[in-house]
């Protein structure tokens, strides 16, 4: 695949990590929130939560980026 067929995976893995940078800002803090014992049992309920959403959201990441060198790896094997 190349860029004039449509393949968009680097792109998507940086959207990916993007989202993943915002959840981690948002986690740390309430994670400093929680800290400081600022947090009731709702708001440690929305910090374990985002703690999944995030670990999840970097796995998703992750796997994008690993897509993404493969698609690399393929498209320079191709070219002359």
């Amino acid at each position: 695949m190349s860029a004039r067929t449509g393949d968009r995976s680097e792109a998507v893995a940086d959207e990916l990590w993007g989202r993943v940078r915002t959840m981690a800002a948002r986690l740390a803090q309430l994670e400093a929130a929680d800290a400081l014992g600022e947090l009731d049992d709702e708001g440690r309920g929305r910090l374990a939560a985002l703690r999944l959403r995030c670990s999840r959201a970097a796995e998703r990441a992750r796997m994008a980026d690993e897509l993404a060198d493969r698609v690399a790896e393929v498209r320079s094997r191709r070219r002359p």
